[in-house]
């Protein structure tokens, strides 16, 4: 295979995985955390997201996946497609931090600018662990994460559960949904704690579209030069309180 260099000279085999790792250091100062009680107990919740985007054999997944996030609740922002998801990948390349837009991949950050500048969020803050990201899909909403992507992860289980080996393809952008902290799925002893993330390469990839992530194995993601951003205030589409989806529970075997 041969490797493509992005912005930032890194590196994906993939053209798909163009997320680049970049972390501002003043995002500190904006921490998740301080909306959503350190105290509060976990708990499995899911976010509906009626809107299956594709970002096909080309990058932008930075793009698709704030899309996605607009698509779905606890605001679902309409008339979002994959035109759009282009649209906000190109203007985050804009944004970002490096000179000159004559190469491919951007950052999570940058994402999160060009969606704010579109007028659709006033403010966005960053989860700093796993347990941030899990307390934020209990009580929040959902999150954008950018993570490596690993050759095992190409292909999801058909549980649509995604393993986590050696091989790493790339970097890539994409929305986590929620998560079912006893799920029960097909082929699988017990229950394990997991996520659900919404992938951008169509409604046939996984399991319609999402896949499954141990909550483990997205702590190591997230330790590994990984970082999640939450929109916190929309600007766009009818406010109302957060309602959060029972189906993935369901989808999980958690609850009947």
């Amino acid at each position: 295979m041969s490797v493509l260099t992005l912005k930032n000279d890194t590196t994906t085999i993939d053209a798909r995985l163009d997320r680049v790792p970049q972390f501002d250091e003043r995002s500190r100062e904006f921490p998740i955390r301080a909306l959503v009680a350190e105290q509060a107990p976990l708990r499995s919740a899911g976010w509906a997201c009626p809107g299956w985007l594709d970002q096909g054999r080309e990058g932008a997944c930075v793009g698709f996946a704030w899309s996605h996030e607009l698509i779905a609740n606890p605001v679902q922002v309409p008339g979002v497609n994959d035109s759009f998801a282009r649209k906000v990948y190109r203007e985050a390349q804009r944004l970002d931090e490096w000179p000159g837009e004559n190469y491919e991949g951007t950052s999570v950050l940058a994402g999160a600018k060009a969606v704010a500048a579109r007028g659709y969020m006033d403010e966005y803050r960053w989860a700093f662990g796993v347990d941030d990201v899990l307390r934020t899909l209990g009580y929040f909403g959902p999150v954008v994460i950018g993570i490596k992507w690993y050759d095992s992860m190409m292909e999801p289980a058909p549980n649509g559960l995604l393993e986590v080996s050696e091989g790493d393809f790339g970097g890539h952008a994409i929305l986590v949904r929620g998560v079912s902290l006893r799920a029960r799925l097909n082929g699988h002893n017990g229950t394990l704690p997991v996520v659900r993330l919404r992938n951008s390469w169509g409604r046939d990839w996984g399991a319609d579209g999402d896949c499954y992530l141990r909550v483990t194995d997205l702590e190591k993601l997230l330790n590994d030069a990984g970082e999640a951003c939450v929109p916190v205030t929309r600007k766009a589409g009818p406010l109302r309180a957060p309602e959060a989806d029972p189906d993935l529970l369901r989808e999980t075997g958690e609850i009947d």
